[in-house]
């Protein structure tokens, strides 16, 4: 059977030899520490021996010795650890009787008593904002902090939970994104801000901010500071935009000396790729949605911001999470899309991370309600600036973003005037009942969180019925549009066992469905193959609905793949022997 769990894997760069440091049935493992001061050493989190809370283990790989070193008895979700190894801090949720109910708690370890004692206690409300970053060497906590304003702050506590403001830059509109430490100290030296694009800034080291604009002038993409010397004089730094793919360089701080490296996408460089815009779009109740224009090549009016010289068919992208968002970066799906004559649009809807806590928050218990509505405010928005044409828009995304598209074509009201032409989501829950229920083991210390902000407990009536109003497979018989679902079928998250009811009720109603479920596949797609015939399938699908570029493909590129049509197989155009169903 295909392995559900993440392992971790000890490679050896001259030989080549590969070796499996958790070889463990069951269990998910993290690569949680490394440090220079102890190079044989790492610390790795495993939901082992208790399946529900991950615990931490010191490996050597140069002797092969495994020591648990912390036995996870508090359900903490994340582990702070110093340069030495030593676990400092730790954060969990925390129950109580008061309004908020569920709040989150920092604590940290006193090296005498080896007991844990809390230092800061804060709503759950502001969880998704509040991060720790690092302990520096003296023993002072770093994190990024918005509990008393809309966005964050890099803060520092002392032992007491004292908390003193560092760095915040003025007139800002997003929260704190990159954090760049100094390698030995383990002090926040700089940081990005990301709204539409990142902005860089500095913190009390006034060399930093030489660099840093040294390097905005040397590239004008995306800045990602990826590894540093110890002595902090020499970076690996990544520059990427929406229309051009990451390129790695060495830069030497010393004499501003920046030397090419590679491309992650070399065979990309003879191509023109299509041009990316950062848009804000406005809910329908005051929310800036940011969010990302992708057009085809030659099909727009350069005089112009991002304006198609005629009204494209648009796939309105839906990033997965939902807790994530997205930025200004290259994304292959999207320069796929536009190649086949798609407009493309990335939007970051209510519960989006990273752009302040009210978007966040107006996304509590909003699963196919308000979020949905947020999806088709920017499918009216594009509609409205003639970049898409209303009658060819198709909602598409993974996980989460596989949800939306659920939710887009069953629970999209009729009074909106306006519906989707069709919908591709693979790995997509359809009913939250069951994604509640069937949540893997090693989520349940954040459990309480997470059905916090599903906004219903499926434990209580109420909570049940709320769940079952919000899932799109109790509204199978709304969608009137064609779909295309890709499942694997050793997903621990999203069970393909119990994602049946919307595909076995379009087929029963005449609605054009195709079910693929990869059989090698866990959450998403891990293998080459497996991605490349999804492309194809999509490509295919969306050219028949929304009238796209499409290449052909024939049976070999499908002959060794592990997969079972459910629904869909003629119309897929999979009909050979080879393929399951």
């Amino acid at each position: 059977m295909f392995n559900l769990e993440y392992k971790i894997y000890l490679v050896d760069i001259i030989t080549n030899k590969t070796t499996c440091l958790t070889p463990y049935d069951n269990v998910q493992s993290k690569l949680v520490q490394l440090s220079p001061k102890n190079p044989y050493e790492i610390i790795v989190a495993m939901n082992k021996p208790n399946p529900n809370a991950n615990s931490l283990y010191k490996f050597n790989y140069k002797s092969g010795d495994m020591t648990l070193i912390e036995k996870n008895t508090q359900s903490f979700e994340e582990y702070t650890i110093d340069n030495s190894l030593n676990i400092l801090c730790a954060d969990k949720l925390v129950k109580n009787d008061e309004k908020d109910k569920i709040r989150k708690e920092v604590c940290i370890k006193d090296e005498k008593s080896n007991e844990w004692r809390s230092i800061i206690t804060y709503s759950v409300k502001n969880a998704r904002s509040l991060k720790i970053i690092s302990i520096d060497n003296k023993g002072t906590i770093y994190l990024v902090d918005s509990r008393h304003n809309e966005f964050s702050a890099i803060c520092k506590l002392n032992d007491k939970g004292e908390r003193t403001e560092l760095a915040r830059p003025q007139n800002q509109k997003a929260d704190i994104n990159k954090i760049l430490l100094h390698p030995n100290s383990k002090k926040p030296i700089a940081y990005s801000v990301t709204y539409l694009k990142d902005e860089w800034y500095h913190i009390d080291d006034e060399k930093i901010s030489y660099d840093l604009d040294y390097l905005r002038k040397f590239n004008n993409g995306e800045l990602d500071i990826l590894s540093q010397s110890l002595d902090n004089k020499i970076w690996i730094v990544a520059f990427e935009s929406g229309s051009k793919p990451p390129k790695y360089y060495l830069y030497n701080r010393d004499d501003k000396s920046i030397n090419h490296l590679f491309n992650a996408y070399p065979r990309l460089e003879k191509y023109t790729l299509a041009q990316v815009f950062p848009v804000e779009i406005p809910s329908r109740d005051g929310l800036n949605l940011v969010s990302y224009l992708t057009l085809p090549v030659g099909k727009y009016d350069p005089s112009t911001d991002y304006q198609p010289k005629k009204p494209l068919p648009l796939i309105l992208h839906v990033h997965g999470g939902p807790w994530n968002r997205d930025y200004y970066r290259f994304k292959a799906d999207s320069q796929f899309f536009a190649n086949r004559g798609y407009a493309v649009l990335n939007v970051n809807y209510r519960s989006s991370v990273g752009l302040g806590k009210t978007l966040i928050r107006k996304g509590i218990g909003q699963w196919g309600r308000d979020m949905n509505k947020d999806l088709i405010d920017a499918a009216k928005w594009a509609i409205s600036k003639k970049i898409a044409i209303k009658q060819k828009i198709a909602i598409y995304g993974g996980s989460y973003g596989g949800f939306a598209a659920l939710a887009g074509l069953a629970l999209t009201d009729k009074d909106e005037n306006f519906a989707f032409a069709c919908g591709v989501e693979f790995s997509g829950p359809s009913d939250l009942v069951k994604l509640v229920r069937t949540i893997p083991s090693y989520w349940k210390p954040s459990y309480d969180e997470f059905v916090y902000r599903l906004g219903g407990d499926p434990d209580t009536v109420e909570g049940l019925e709320y769940l079952k109003s919000c899932s799109p497979s109790n509204y199978a018989d709304n969608i009137n549009k064609p779909l295309l679902i890709a499942q694997g079928k050793n997903d621990p998250r999203v069970k393909y066992e119990e994602n049946n009811i919307i595909p076995k009720t379009l087929k029963r109603n005449n609605i054009s469905v195709g079910y693929v479920v990869y059989c090698d596949e866990g959450h998403g797609f891990a293998k080459l193959q497996n991605m490349l015939s999804f492309v194809a399938l999509k490509e295919k699908f969306l050219s028949k609905h929304l009238g796209g570029r499409c290449e052909p493909f024939d049976k070999n590129d499908f002959k060794n793949l592990n997969i079972e049509i459910k629904y869909g197989k003629k119309s897929l155009g999979l009909n050979y022997k080879f393929i399951k169903g």
